[in-house]
């Protein structure tokens, strides 16, 4: 555990790490405290696989260092906080809804074993370029609606991109790989589509 911070200041149980316990959310307000260490085990030495729901949601953090146990970024988990950089660590095969909504972040680099983009995970942020990984199958509604997005680079591995996936973004041409059976047409806002 990082100095700053003990188990008393989080909500663990089993292998999710659910939150912050009031000690924890009076320490990041009143110490003005911005960096976050997620713990990669729990008190008792289980790993935390999981990000819980809303777990830093509206905290104000800007930066977090998320273990390289964690395999799954749950709903709205970082939220609504000032994070302009982030590393996901290889190991998160799902990102769920709006996991990093309304952020500053500029680059995004998705772990080697992410096959599923939840709705919005990336939406309202300032990202402009994304480094894809070859397992990626859907992108899901809204996943980097409203971002600063002028090329795309989809990979080969892609399946499905849904509504309004990358619109209002700055993409003016895009080349839809072939194994793309869904395309929905309202997936990017006035760009042309070539069809590889």
């Amino acid at each position: 555990m990082d100095n700053q911070f003990e188990f008393d200041d989080f909500i663990i149980k089993g292998d999710t790490l659910v939150g912050m316990t009031r000690q924890g959310k009076d320490k990041i307000k009143n110490e003005g405290i911005t960096h976050m260490p997620i713990p990669k085990e729990g008190p008792d030495g289980t790993p935390i696989r999981k990000i819980g729901q809303n777990c830093f949601y509206r905290r104000k953090l800007s930066t977090f260092e998320i273990p390289e146990t964690v395999e799954e970024i749950g709903y709205d988990a970082f939220g609504v906080n000032n994070i302009s950089e982030i590393t996901i660590p290889d190991s998160v095969k799902k990102i769920d809804g709006f996991a990093f909504y309304r952020n500053k972040l500029t680059n995004i680099k998705l772990p080697a074993e992410l096959t599923h983009i939840g709705p919005s995970a990336f939406a309202l942020n300032n990202i402009s370029n994304i480094e894809f990984n070859d397992k990626l199958e859907l992108i899901d509604t809204s996943s980097f609606y409203s971002n600063a997005i002028e090329k795309l680079e989809l990979p080969s591995s892609l399946k499905k991109i849904n509504m309004f996936a990358f619109r209002k973004n700055n993409i003016f041409e895009v080349e839809v790989p072939a194994n793309v059976a869904e395309l929905h047409k309202d997936a990017f806002e006035t760009t042309t589509i070539i069809n590889k």
